[in-house]
């Protein structure tokens, strides 16, 4: 876990699903494997936890920008979630963010600025959402689109220990722009905790062909690495296993 990748990781991956357009999703030509029965949708969009309760490892996952209830969007993501729990013994949180987002009306997302106010918010949910759903365990965090930002944030200015101390590391997923440069503080992110980003290469919003966001995090001696695979702006099972189940 202390040790540093100082190169960007191309994985090139085939996708499962394609996404609606919630979120900045781009549109695709990926479909859906099979159709899922009406009462699996309603179940997974009721869901507050997904997987096994006598689960052998733990998650806590970041829905990005979304309407009041979950979207069709997030509906596909989390049943990516669900077939990735059981096959790997993971039980996951599904917080819900109650923070309205500014630049769509009636949707909600984690934060835009990411201040102090908006991750001392988003953290309390997430340690409620994690009590609900298996206790006091070490947890991977995981963030879509705007929720992949929300982390990303902690990382980069080393406030994830402090915040979410149970936290062992954090996977992002289409969320790999960096729309301004890191702030000056702290000097060094060495010790402040491990992000793996995983983007789209068509993810139209979110893929920045030259990594800026990874070399600025590097600059700083980050724990961070890029996964690229070939797909939008959607969680796609492969490349999410593939980084879930390894260390």
């Amino acid at each position: 876990m202390l040790a540093r990748w100082l190169s960007i990781s191309v994985v090139l991956l085939s996708c499962k699903r394609g996404p609606s357009t919630t979120d900045n999703a781009a549109p695709t030509t990926e479909k859906a494997s099979m159709p899922r029965s009406a009462q699996a949708e309603s179940g997974l969009r009721s869901a507050r936890c997904l997987g096994p309760t006598n689960a052998t490892s733990f998650a806590i996952y970041l829905h990005g920008m979304d309407g009041q209830t979950p979207s069709d969007q997030e509906i596909g993501n989390r049943e990516v979630l669900a077939s990735i729990a059981e096959r790997l013994s993971m039980r996951i949180a599904l917080p819900r963010s109650t923070r309205a987002c500014p630049t769509q009306k009636g949707s909600i997302c984690w934060g835009w600025s990411f201040d102090d106010t908006e991750l001392d918010e988003a953290t309390s949910t997430l340690r409620a959402a994690a009590a609900t759903c298996f206790g006091d365990k070490p947890v991977v965090l995981v963030g879509f689109s705007n929720g992949g930002y929300l982390l990303t944030r902690l990382v980069s200015t080393c406030t994830l220990g402090r915040r979410m101390p149970r936290a062992t590391r954090v996977v992002t997923v289409g969320s790999g722009n960096l729309s301004a440069p890191l702030g000056p503080q702290p000097t060094s992110l060495a010790d402040c905790g491990e992000l793996t980003m995983l983007v789209g290469e068509r993810d139209q919003y979110n893929f920045d062909p030259k990594g800026n966001l990874l070399k600025e995090l590097h600059a700083k001696n980050a724990n961070a690495r890029e996964v690229r695979f070939d797909g939008g702006h959607l969680l796609v099972t492969e490349p999410l296993e593939r980084v879930l189940s390894t260390r």
